[in-house]
């Protein structure tokens, strides 16, 4: 059975059976987050610049599928950060990093929610794909709560590190934020991160799966 709207635009009516080629919609419930996430971008900020004005809110969603509609049309790392030759621009602004944060919370260490916690932070030079891998695993990761199942992160970052002149090595930076200064909930944190992080990178032909190396510090 299917329903369709009336000639007269009037309320839907049942139809049994309908004819071959007919389109029948069907509503398909969205799945939502434990809790709504917020993705930031970092900008380069120009010559006496306010340092604020360089945070801009991407997107807010809460749902699987909000955040798969986002996520499609940002531009990844790779395609932004510093290659070795430039960085790119992006309707005339040049990203430094990507934030993804929980909704309310702001990734800044001053906000109340990240001023007495601690980080894991990975600074590495990556190949690009990598970064890409890591990156968009660490977002699904967190929003899935694959990561943490309760309410001990408040988001992460990926940033781009590397000296912006022709023939620098590219160098980036990972990093999972926390509410508090706790080493042993870091460990067990670490653990699952690094673990999500590397899902899939070992499929790659020729290239074998290795854990990020992070290293502890509290804000």
């Amino acid at each position: 059975m299917s329903t369709e709207q009336t000639a007269d635009g009037g309320d839907e009516i049942a139809v049994e059976n309908p004819p071959p080629g007919t389109v029948v919609q069907v509503e398909v419930p969205e799945h939502p987050l434990c809790q709504p996430w917020v993705l930031w971008e970092h900008k380069q900020l120009e010559k006496a610049e306010d340092w604020s004005n360089s945070i801009r809110k991407v997107c807010e969603f809460s749902t699987v599928e909000e955040f798969w509609k986002y996520w499609s049309f940002i531009p990844k790392p790779s395609e932004i950060f510093f290659d070795g030759q430039s960085r790119k621009e992006v309707e005339g602004r040049t990203i430094e990093a990507f934030s993804l944060f929980k909704k309310g919370i702001r990734p800044e260490w001053e906000d109340p929610a990240n001023k007495s916690g601690s980080e894991l932070s990975c600074r590495k030079m990556l190949p690009v794909d990598i970064l890409d891998l890591y990156w968009e695993n660490m977002a699904c990761g967190l929003i899935g709560e694959t990561v943490d199942d309760g309410d001990e992160i408040c988001g992460c970052r990926v940033v781009d590190k590397g000296k912006a002149r022709p023939g620098a090595k590219t160098l980036f930076k990972i990093e999972l934020w926390m509410r508090h200064d706790n080493i042993q909930i870091a460990e067990r944190l670490k653990g699952r991160l690094c673990e999500c992080l590397s899902d899939g990178e070992g499929h790659s032909k020729g290239r074998s799966r290795h854990i990020p190396d992070f290293e502890y510090k509290k804000h």
